[in-house]
Protein backbone atom coordinates (compact mmCIF):
# COMPACT_ATOMS: atom_id res chain seq x y z
CA UNK A 1 0.00 0.00 0.00
CA UNK A 2 2.73 2.36 0.93
CA UNK A 3 4.53 1.48 -2.27
CA UNK A 4 1.48 2.32 -4.38
CA UNK A 5 0.95 5.58 -2.51
CA UNK A 6 4.58 6.52 -3.01
CA UNK A 7 4.35 5.79 -6.71
CA UNK A 8 1.22 7.90 -6.97
CA UNK A 9 2.84 10.73 -5.04
CA UNK A 10 5.97 10.58 -7.18
CA UNK A 11 3.87 10.60 -10.32
CA UNK A 12 1.87 13.68 -9.22
CA UNK A 13 5.10 15.40 -8.14
CA UNK A 14 6.88 14.60 -11.42
CA UNK A 15 3.92 15.69 -13.52
CA UNK A 16 3.64 18.97 -11.53
CA UNK A 17 7.33 19.62 -11.89
CA UNK A 18 7.20 18.90 -15.61
CA UNK A 19 4.18 21.14 -16.07
CA UNK A 20 5.76 23.92 -14.02
CA UNK A 21 8.99 23.60 -15.98
CA UNK A 22 7.05 23.73 -19.25
CA UNK A 23 5.14 26.82 -18.16
CA UNK A 24 8.35 28.43 -16.95
CA UNK A 25 9.99 27.69 -20.30
CA UNK A 26 7.03 29.19 -22.12
CA UNK A 27 7.12 32.32 -19.94
CA UNK A 28 10.88 32.66 -20.39
CA UNK A 29 10.62 32.15 -24.18
CA UNK A 30 7.79 34.69 -24.41
CA UNK A 31 9.78 37.15 -22.34
CA UNK A 32 12.83 36.60 -24.52
CA UNK A 33 10.76 37.10 -27.68
CA UNK A 34 9.25 40.29 -26.25
CA UNK A 35 12.67 41.52 -25.17
CA UNK A 36 14.09 40.77 -28.61
CA UNK A 37 11.20 42.66 -30.23
CA UNK A 38 11.75 45.62 -27.88
CA UNK A 39 15.47 45.61 -28.68
CA UNK A 40 14.77 45.52 -32.41
CA UNK A 41 12.22 48.32 -32.07
CA UNK A 42 14.55 50.40 -29.89
CA UNK A 43 17.39 49.88 -32.35
CA UNK A 44 15.13 50.90 -35.23
CA UNK A 45 14.00 54.03 -33.39
CA UNK A 46 17.56 54.95 -32.47
CA UNK A 47 18.61 54.56 -36.12
CA UNK A 48 15.72 56.79 -37.19
CA UNK A 49 16.67 59.39 -34.57
CA UNK A 50 20.31 59.31 -35.65
CA UNK A 51 19.32 59.54 -39.33
CA UNK A 52 17.02 62.50 -38.62
CA UNK A 53 19.70 64.19 -36.52
CA UNK A 54 22.21 63.73 -39.34
CA UNK A 55 19.69 65.05 -41.88
CA UNK A 56 18.87 68.04 -39.67
CA UNK A 57 22.57 68.66 -39.16
CA UNK A 58 23.17 68.66 -42.93
CA UNK A 59 20.24 71.03 -43.51
CA UNK A 60 21.40 73.30 -40.69
CA UNK A 61 24.91 73.39 -42.16
CA UNK A 62 23.48 74.25 -45.58
CA UNK A 63 21.36 77.00 -44.04
CA UNK A 64 24.28 78.43 -42.05
CA UNK A 65 26.57 78.30 -45.09
CA UNK A 66 23.93 80.01 -47.25
CA UNK A 67 23.45 82.76 -44.65
CA UNK A 68 27.20 83.23 -44.31
CA UNK A 69 27.60 83.44 -48.08
CA UNK A 70 24.76 85.95 -48.35
CA UNK A 71 26.20 88.07 -45.52
CA UNK A 72 29.65 87.96 -47.09
CA UNK A 73 28.26 89.04 -50.47
CA UNK A 74 26.26 91.86 -48.88
CA UNK A 75 29.30 93.03 -46.93
CA UNK A 76 31.48 92.92 -50.03
CA UNK A 77 28.88 94.85 -52.01
CA UNK A 78 28.61 97.48 -49.25
CA UNK A 79 32.41 97.84 -49.13
CA UNK A 80 32.54 98.28 -52.91
CA UNK A 81 29.80 100.91 -52.78
CA UNK A 82 31.65 102.74 -49.98
CA UNK A 83 34.83 102.70 -52.04
CA UNK A 84 32.94 104.16 -55.02
CA UNK A 85 31.28 106.82 -52.79
CA UNK A 86 34.61 107.86 -51.25
CA UNK A 87 36.23 108.03 -54.67
CA UNK A 88 33.38 110.07 -56.17
CA UNK A 89 33.35 112.41 -53.19
CA UNK A 90 37.07 113.06 -53.53
CA UNK A 91 36.68 113.77 -57.24
CA UNK A 92 33.36 115.65 -57.32
CA UNK A 93 32.60 117.33 -53.98
CA UNK A 94 35.51 119.77 -53.84
CA UNK A 95 35.20 121.15 -57.41
CA UNK A 96 31.44 121.57 -57.02
CA UNK A 97 31.87 123.23 -53.64
CA UNK A 98 34.41 125.65 -55.11
CA UNK A 99 32.10 126.40 -58.04
CA UNK A 100 29.10 127.09 -55.82
CA UNK A 101 31.17 129.30 -53.53
CA UNK A 102 31.95 131.45 -56.57
CA UNK A 103 29.19 134.07 -56.74
CA UNK A 104 29.98 134.87 -60.38
CA UNK A 105 29.32 131.23 -61.27
CA UNK A 106 25.92 131.34 -59.53
CA UNK A 107 25.04 134.63 -61.20
CA UNK A 108 26.03 133.24 -64.59
CA UNK A 109 23.85 130.18 -64.04
CA UNK A 110 20.83 132.30 -63.11
CA UNK A 111 21.39 134.66 -66.04
CA UNK A 112 21.72 131.75 -68.49
CA UNK A 113 18.62 130.08 -67.11
CA UNK A 114 16.54 133.28 -67.33
CA UNK A 115 17.73 134.08 -70.82
CA UNK A 116 16.57 130.64 -72.01
CA UNK A 117 13.31 130.51 -70.09
CA UNK A 118 10.27 130.87 -72.35
CA UNK A 119 8.11 133.18 -70.26
CA UNK A 120 5.59 133.62 -73.09
CA UNK A 121 5.06 129.90 -73.50
CA UNK A 122 4.98 129.21 -69.81
CA UNK A 123 2.94 132.35 -69.12
CA UNK A 124 4.20 132.37 -65.58
CA UNK A 125 6.44 134.19 -63.12
CA UNK A 126 9.36 132.86 -61.13
CA UNK A 127 10.56 133.17 -57.56
CA UNK A 128 14.30 132.68 -57.16
CA UNK A 129 15.40 131.63 -53.67
CA UNK A 130 19.04 132.21 -52.73
CA UNK A 131 21.16 132.12 -49.54
CA UNK A 132 20.82 134.98 -47.09
CA UNK A 133 23.79 137.33 -47.16
CA UNK A 134 24.68 136.84 -50.82
CA UNK A 135 24.39 139.67 -53.37
CA UNK A 136 22.93 137.56 -56.15
CA UNK A 137 19.70 139.56 -56.30
CA UNK A 138 21.50 142.92 -56.73
CA UNK A 139 23.48 141.61 -59.69
CA UNK A 140 20.56 139.87 -61.36
CA UNK A 141 18.19 142.81 -60.79
CA UNK A 142 20.59 145.13 -62.55
CA UNK A 143 21.07 142.75 -65.46
CA UNK A 144 17.41 141.85 -65.98
CA UNK A 145 15.56 143.50 -68.81
CA UNK A 146 12.52 145.57 -67.86
CA UNK A 147 10.25 143.00 -69.52
CA UNK A 148 11.41 140.38 -67.01
CA UNK A 149 11.56 142.53 -63.90
CA UNK A 150 7.88 141.94 -63.11
CA UNK A 151 8.13 138.19 -63.79
CA UNK A 152 11.14 137.36 -61.67
CA UNK A 153 11.38 137.97 -57.91
CA UNK A 154 14.29 137.18 -55.58
CA UNK A 155 13.94 135.98 -52.00
CA UNK A 156 16.74 135.25 -49.52
CA UNK A 157 16.25 132.12 -47.40
CA UNK A 158 18.06 130.25 -44.62
CA UNK A 159 17.14 126.92 -46.21
CA UNK A 160 19.73 127.25 -48.97
CA UNK A 161 23.46 127.31 -48.18
CA UNK A 162 24.91 127.40 -51.68
CA UNK A 163 23.21 127.78 -55.04
CA UNK A 164 19.59 128.72 -55.64
CA UNK A 165 16.11 127.33 -56.25
CA UNK A 166 13.47 128.33 -58.78
CA UNK A 167 9.82 128.23 -57.81
CA UNK A 168 7.42 128.32 -60.74
CA UNK A 169 4.41 130.10 -59.31
CA UNK A 170 1.67 129.09 -61.74
CA UNK A 171 3.06 125.61 -62.36
CA UNK A 172 3.43 124.88 -58.68
CA UNK A 173 6.81 123.18 -58.89
CA UNK A 174 10.34 123.86 -57.72
CA UNK A 175 13.73 123.32 -59.38
CA UNK A 176 16.81 123.13 -57.17
CA UNK A 177 20.27 124.29 -58.31
CA UNK A 178 22.08 123.73 -55.01
CA UNK A 179 25.51 122.30 -54.29
CA UNK A 180 24.01 119.20 -52.71
CA UNK A 181 21.65 118.55 -55.62
CA UNK A 182 24.37 118.98 -58.25
CA UNK A 183 26.71 116.70 -56.33
CA UNK A 184 24.04 114.01 -55.90
CA UNK A 185 22.99 114.28 -59.57
CA UNK A 186 26.52 113.91 -60.93
CA UNK A 187 27.38 111.08 -58.52
CA UNK A 188 24.24 109.14 -59.43
CA UNK A 189 24.99 109.66 -63.11
CA UNK A 190 28.56 108.37 -63.05
CA UNK A 191 28.33 105.89 -60.12
CA UNK A 192 27.36 102.81 -62.24
CA UNK A 193 30.14 103.47 -64.75
CA UNK A 194 32.68 104.05 -61.98
CA UNK A 195 31.61 100.82 -60.25
CA UNK A 196 32.02 98.86 -63.49
CA UNK A 197 35.45 100.35 -64.13
CA UNK A 198 36.65 99.44 -60.64
CA UNK A 199 35.12 96.03 -60.07
CA UNK A 200 33.88 94.42 -63.28
CA UNK A 201 36.32 92.03 -64.94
Amino acid sequence: MEDTLKKLTDKIYNEGIAKANKEADEIINAAKAKADALIVDAKKQSEQIIAKANSDNVEQKKKVNAELEMTANQSLSAIKQNIVDVMLSSIIDKPIQEAFNDQSFIKQMITTMLSNWDFQKENTSLDILFPEGSKVDDFIDSSLSKSLSNKVKFYPTKEIKNGFSIVVENGGYKINFTEEDFSAFIKNYIRPRTFDLLFKK
